[in-house]
């Protein structure tokens, strides 16, 4: 009985082990917006005097590659923690969010830019679940002076309720700050979800591995 027990354990640490080796192998990052020279129907609610959105391929995030570059204006009272920018309603990305477990964007703000500090917060707007802060509204902050990649995880509450949708979502992005001279400029680049595969598709890897480690030959003694 206690070899048949050690062989089942050792079967079951098998298969879990394998089974997280396939989950992280089919995790995949999905890109939601990189505005390539295009704003994409993303608009910046307050108008030109709160930022004036161009495009940059020589400053910013991705080298080679377009950035939204956000320029403060209306005397440096930008960032007041209002909306900065929002998306079109997109029924992609309700699908890509429910099936998500953080969401990223990669910021670039010059050397002592924005009073030195700067904070973001990233919503969503859905009709089934409503306006809805995916970091409730703490305010993460970026890092002056540097490019910074923000993580948000996504709750797993809004998750399921985007997963239980399908009514088309849109993303709010707000930002504050210190005070500054109007000019100071961010780049904001690939808008980013990470996605895991459905427990189903695990759960039915997992017994394939399973089905594979049972019938290995048995050596005969």
């Amino acid at each position: 009985m206690k070899l048949q027990r050690t062989g089942i354990s050792i079967i079951a640490s098998t298969v879990v082990g394998a089974a997280l080796l396939v989950q992280g192998a089919f995790a995949q990052t999905v890109t939601l917006e990189s505005w390539e020279g295009t704003m994409d129907g993303w608009t910046v609610p307050q108008g030109a005097g709160y930022f004036t959105p161009t495009f940059s391929s020589a400053t910013g995030v991705t080298d080679g590659t377009y950035s939204l570059a956000l320029t403060e204006a209306n005397g440096g009272a930008g960032e007041n923690y209002g909306q900065m920018l929002l998306s079109p309603f997109e029924s992609a990305w309700t699908a890509a969010l429910g099936n998500a477990t953080s969401l990223s964007l990669d910021i670039y703000t010059p050397p002592g830019s924005f009073g030195y500090y700067l904070q973001f917060d990233v919503d969503v707007n859905n009709a089934d679940i409503g306006y809805q802060s995916i970091d409730g509204y703490s305010y993460p902050a970026t890092s002056i002076g540097s490019e910074y990649t923000l993580t948000i995880p996504i709750p797993a509450g809004i998750a399921a309720g985007l997963a239980a949708s399908s009514n088309p979502t849109q993303i709010a992005i707000q930002v504050g700050g210190g005070y500054t001279s109007p000019g100071d400029t961010m780049n904001l680049d690939n808008l980013r979800v990470f996605e895991v595969p459905e427990p189903s598709t695990i759960a039915m890897l997992g017994f394939g591995l399973l089905g594979l480690v049972c019938l290995r030959p048995r050596r005969v003694s």
